[in-house]
């Protein structure tokens, strides 16, 4: 069984919230398929997610999965965020959680939109991810902790 544990302020205004470290990439079928056309693929490395219960599905920046080579498998997908209705690719890939024991979850689908004022994070983990553990928000020790 993994588990993950990060800080997080409730009661601190600039907190931004319970990040942890992901790696999202084009998964190993995608990768080998790629490779085998002479097709290059940067080597993943872990970026910060925000856990957001609040969010039906998982978003990365598009700049990210541009860079990421995540495939695309639809555009102008339309979603209803905080800030009013937006439009976003779709991509497929994997998401793993280094050193944390989780198991990788792939192939599924993320959204990809432009994250103009997140300086902390470029990944959202919503509930479509958040559903395969038990997840603790605990305000008087001020951590988040992902078991499963």
């Amino acid at each position: 069984m993994g588990r993950l544990e990060t800080l997080w302020n409730p009661f601190d205004s600039v907190d931004p919230g319970a990040l942890i470290k992901v790696v999202v990439a084009a998964t190993d079928e995608t990768v080998e398929a790629g490779r085998a056309l002479g097709w290059e693929y940067p080597e993943p490395q872990p970026i910060s997610a925000l856990l957001d219960t609040g969010s039906p599905f998982t978003i990365v920046s598009r700049v990210f999965a541009r860079n990421r080579k995540l495939p695309l498998t639809s555009s102008g997908t339309p979603i209803r965020t905080i800030s009013g209705p937006a439009r976003c690719d779709e991509h497929s890939c994997s998401i793993s959680f280094p050193g944390s024991g989780l198991p990788r979850i792939g192939p599924m689908r993320v959204l990809a939109t432009d994250f103009d004022r997140e300086p902390f994070h470029c990944c959202i983990l919503g509930r479509d991810v958040l559903k395969y553990w038990i997840v603790e928000f605990n305000s008087k020790t001020r951590t988040a902790t992902i078991s499963g």
